[in-house]
């Protein structure tokens, strides 16, 4: 059955979480996709790409962890249409890849502005407030940053990212690492923006624009060994919460399902 929620298998991280158990949430098993943890090669990222493309859920997908994040990049690929980026997280995601033939889960937003010319903007919202020495100055023009620290004031917010969005279509790409650790367990140092906060911002940002597509990672990776363990499956619960949230929130993006189905 055909639906909007996708939901990427690099490792086991969401057959824990009973909320991706619907029938109409399309699997994509990538388990054997070699040299792709955090840094991924070209060939690789082909691998991957090449199944991507041939899934019948489009809309909403679940990455996994924050170590594969660059996959946000094949799916921006797809996109003809002019479009912003909207990037919740605690980075920028905008380092230089340790060489040509990589792309990682630091590196990605850099390489999407480089090669996708349908991206005209990316707006990083929640980012640490002192990673914007992180872009490159030649792309200050096509790159916001919003971050969620002692001088922020939703209100203001709001406005000023509506304003800093130059085009209908918005794509959302969310890492829990922006979210507090009452929110999200990551393996990843984190931010402080609440559950709450994410899910208004991108409501505020549905009545202003076409959200086309969102996709969600920030998982807490879990060694088979240790599944069972308090501490992994602490992480799984408050995940699995955030998750239902995020999806729940999504759903109700009509431009989204419009586009999608």
């Amino acid at each position: 059955m055909k639906g909007l929620t996708s939901i990427l298998g690099f490792d086991d991280v969401y057959q824990a979480q009973s909320c991706f158990r619907r029938t109409d949430y399309e699997w994509i098993d990538l388990s054997d996709v070699k040299n792709a943890n955090r840094y991924c090669e070209i060939q690789s990222l082909e691998v991957i790409g090449e199944r991507l493309r041939k899934r019948s859920n489009k809309g909403i997908t679940f990455i996994g962890s924050g170590n594969y994040h660059y996959v946000t990049y094949l799916l921006l690929s797809e996109v003809k249409s002019p479009f912003t980026l909207v990037l919740f997280d605690y980075h920028t995601d905008m380092m230089p890849p340790p060489c040509q033939s990589v792309i990682s889960c630091g590196s990605w937003v850099l390489t999407s502005i480089e090669r996708l010319p349908s991206l005209k903007k990316v707006v990083v919202i929640g980012a640490k407030s002192d990673l914007d020495v992180t872009i490159p100055k030649h792309f200050n023009k096509k790159v916001s940053v919003f971050p969620n620290d002692s001088t922020y004031r939703e209100d203001r917010v709001k406005n000023a990212i509506i304003f800093a969005i130059p085009t209908v279509n918005v794509y959302v790409s969310i890492d829990k690492d922006v979210l507090d650790k009452s929110e999200a367990a990551t393996d990843w140092d984190q931010g402080n923006m609440t559950l709450a906060q994410l899910l208004r911002l991108i409501e505020h940002i549905a009545l202003h624009k076409r959200i086309f597509g969102i996709d969600v990672c920030g998982e807490y990776p879990v060694p088979p060994a240790d599944r069972f363990c308090r501490e992994s499956l602490l992480a799984t619960r408050i995940n699995e919460q955030a998750n239902r949230k995020i999806l729940d929130s999504a759903m109700k993006v009509k431009t989204l399902k419009k586009l999608a189905m």
